[in-house]
């Protein structure tokens, strides 16, 4: 039985044990001041240094001080006292750790990074705060990503299968990966589909297992199927994975080294020291034939990252179309672990056992120059999630990128 998973929260609290002594790791190289090197151990032992340690880490870590809202000079002229009056309390009595979790989370809300969670492990509890959920929930139509969304998604896809809609099938939803859906098949006798709710066919391919079979499918279908009109590569309810699924996905679908859009990193220790931007090519994969057909991606507010990335990709190809909901905009890289600094300037640190901030470590902007951080990807053509006929078995945003395989409307 697939057990429903708890709808996400903004704010998660979860009990923990005794926090032990405090130490910091803050940012990261030989030649920086204490406070922005992740690799040494400073003494935290209350609020006020905790958030000097929290400002500082994000002044040198974060991607998008040049385009985020935020003004975090005044931050800090706001809060420091704040946090100083507090000073005195250390971390054991939980309504100042509240107050002051309170106050982490409103200095923080107008941070348009779509990855940004800042965890506090503390003697009372555990707590969470996610900016980007906050204003998602926020949205029309706002529906969370749960697994049983995916079961639902899965029982469709197999009453198009009785129904004689979807053949040359494969499907699998995988309980060890958080009920991550994968298929692919036929679609009304002549479209290729391609469902994955993560991206982490890396790891499955040539293990010879159910995900790995389903891969195989989608390129055997793109190389040899006798007629296609059309591909969807469906990543609703996707919240990413690994980058080096990229070509495993799209690879077959260009025949030269194709431009998807671009990335740069932090360049320096500055606030606003940047790489030069990069432009980011799909490289072809080994295929049998040329498709010059449409190619839709179908993504939702759930697609998140490489889901993300996939779609502006698609959007870069010659017939590409983006079927959905606007995303969730979090379209960046993110990495868990503080050694990334020493490659990347920035993205994930760790107060050590006290605070834990995961933000991107990639910056990144479509074709046309625009950064969908914070706000999302826009589609070409709307269609809007609806779960009640969805219960029922239809799809009506997979009806929608049939129909516009068909008529090009």
């Amino acid at each position: 039985m697939i057990n429903k998973m708890n709808k996400m929260k903004a704010r998660i609290r979860l009990m923990a044990g005794v926090l032990m002594a405090v130490c910091v790791l803050a940012a990261c190289r030989d030649e920086m001041p204490d406070m922005q090197n992740p690799r040494t151990d400073i003494n935290i032992y209350n609020w006020s240094q905790l958030f000097e340690s929290y400002w500082s880490g994000m002044n040198y870590n974060y991607v998008f001080w040049d385009i985020d809202p935020t003004d975090w000079d005044a931050v800090y002229d706001e809060y420091k006292p704040k946090f100083d009056a507090l000073a005195d309390k250390g971390f054991s009595d939980k309504e100042t750790n509240d107050e002051a979790f309170g106050m982490l989370e409103e200095l923080s809300s107008g941070l348009i990074d779509g990855h940004f969670i800042l965890t506090l492990t503390l003697p009372s509890d555990t707590v969470s705060y996610l900016p980007s959920l906050v204003r998602k929930e926020q949205r029309p139509n706002y529906h969370p990503f749960d697994e049983q969304t995916l079961v639902d998604y899965a029982n469709m896809l197999l009453g198009l299968h009785d129904a004689g809609r979807f053949s040359d099938a494969r499907l699998v939803l995988a309980p060890e990966s958080g009920n991550a859906l994968y298929a692919s098949g036929i679609l009304d006798e002549d479209i290729v589909y391609f469902r994955l709710s993560s991206f982490m066919l890396s790891k499955h391919v040539g293990t010879g297992d159910i995900v790995d079979r389903i891969v195989a499918n989608y390129h055997d279908l793109l190389d040899n199927y006798p007629t296609v009109e059309g591909v969807i590569i469906d990543v609703r309810h996707n919240t990413g994975g690994y980058l080096a699924d990229m070509p495993l996905v799209l690879g077959k679908l260009v025949n030269e080294e194709t431009l998807m859009f671009y990335t740069r990193q932090k360049g320096g220790i500055g606030r606003l020291d940047y790489t030069p931007w990069t432009p980011e090519v799909l490289k072809p994969t080994e295929r049998s034939r040329d498709l010059d057909v449409p190619i839709v991606v179908m993504a939702d507010m759930n697609s998140v990252s490489m889901a993300e990335m996939t779609t502006l990709a698609v959007l870069g190809l010659p017939k590409g179309c983006f079927i959905g909901e606007r995303t969730h905009g979090g379209t960046g890289t993110l990495a868990t672990d503080n050694l990334v600094f020493d490659q990347f300037y920035g993205g994930y640190f760790k107060i050590n056992n006290i605070m834990e901030v995961h933000t991107t470590m990639t910056m990144m902007k479509d074709l046309d120059g625009v950064n969908h951080e914070g706000v999302g990807i826009s589609p070409t053509i709307e269609a809007p999630f609806d779960g009640e006929n969805l219960r029922q078995g239809v799809d009506t945003q997979l009806e929608r990128a049939v129909q516009y395989i068909r008529t090009g409307e």
